[in-house]
């Protein structure tokens, strides 16, 4: 089996094992600290329409989970970016500055965010969608929340403008292209996970330090955007 050498203890450890969704927010975030601290990790996309894998690893279904080297299964994103940045005693995020205008815009859009997202995401080529019944699975799922999809899709140009106007107001939170407080912190693993979706939406004008941010984290943790595929 391959395996990771840990530097800092001079042991030998077995890769560690991903399984996410590509469009999960919460698994963006779990997957951004493994290049940032350069500790191998090998990825699976799981289908939508698969129940039985996750609820075998942790007993419900839900991504991301992360193999451990031990082989016990860790859930929960922020546990397992926890996990991650501490494996080298030194961990490079801050704690959450907190910010209540950032949790306000986050909350502020969340609507407008699956409105945008959730008709397109199955049109995408994002692994998790590639069957139709995984496409059933989720719209049956989602739908039951936000609606019909069809009607969202409908209402794109003025979800766009209405999502435009949040971006110009998170523009001016952000405190650089490099991190969203003057601290490379936790808040960018959140801000950056919710974030990264926003490239599937063709005809979107994201400001240019949103953009920014966006490009860097992605660069920096090796996680692609979704212009090219955009619509």
């Amino acid at each position: 089996m391959s395996a990771h050498l840990d530097l800092r203890n001079h042991f030998i450890m077995s890769i560690m094992h991903l399984y996410i969704y590509d469009h999960c927010p919460y698994c963006v975030m779990a997957r951004m600290p493994f290049a940032m601290k350069n500790v191998s990790v090998e990825l699976t996309v799981l289908p939508s329409d698969d129940e039985a894998t996750p609820i075998a690893m942790i007993g419900v279904k839900a991504c991301p989970i992360l193999k451990k080297p031990d082989g016990s299964f860790m859930p929960e994103s922020m546990d397992i970016v926890s996990y991650i940045d501490q494996l080298d005693g030194s961990p490079i995020f801050s704690p959450s500055a907190n910010r209540a205008d950032v949790s306000a815009w986050l909350k502020d859009v969340n609507l407008l965010m699956k409105q945008l997202l959730y008709p397109r995401w199955v049109t995408s080529p994002v692994k998790e969608f590639q069957t139709q019944s995984a496409i059933d699975y989720f719209t049956h799922k989602k739908t039951k929340e936000l609606g019909s999809f069809a009607e969202a899709l409908a209402n794109s140009k003025s979800l766009i403008k209405a999502f435009e106007d949040k971006l110009g107001e998170l523009a001016h939170m952000l405190h650089s292209e490099t991190g969203v407080n003057e601290q490379l912190s936790i808040d960018d693993i959140t801000l950056f996970g919710r974030l990264r979706g926003i490239t599937l939406i063709k005809g979107l004008t994201i400001p240019p330090k949103v953009g920014a941010y966006l490009d860097y984290f992605s660069t920096t943790c090796k996680i692609p955007l979704f212009y090219d595929v955009a619509q």
